[in-house]
């Protein structure tokens, strides 16, 4: 018997990381928008994981499709702009507050 993987393991693991998106981290030179936009990214994240619910529901909830949602659950944010993000946003947070802080 042998310990390595079966080709068919092998590459059921392969379809799955090759549809998978990997998050992307936020540059140190991010311009002030790109700031923005991953910080509303992040608190989507942590709505998604303080409420345990899937990446398919916080779609279904915000009336999204998932392709969307992945990409903003990953920070791949190039294509949302600001506003369109805190309407995502809000629609979890109906009362949200956005604040502008001047950077140390």
């Amino acid at each position: 018997m042998s310990n390595w993987p079966s080709r068919e393991e092998l590459e059921q693991v392969n379809n799955r990381l090759s549809k998978s998106i990997a998050s992307k981290p936020l540059p140190k030179n991010a311009s002030n928008i790109d700031r923005v936009r991953y910080r509303l990214c992040e608190k989507l994240v942590i709505y998604k994981n303080s409420q345990k619910i899937s990446q398919r529901e916080l779609a279904e909830k915000i009336g999204i499709n998932e392709a969307l949602m992945s990409k903003i659950l990953h920070y791949h944010f190039e294509e949302f702009t600001i506003d369109r993000l805190l309407r995502y946003l809000s629609e979890i947070y109906p009362d949200i507050d956005l604040k502008v802080d001047q950077a140390s």
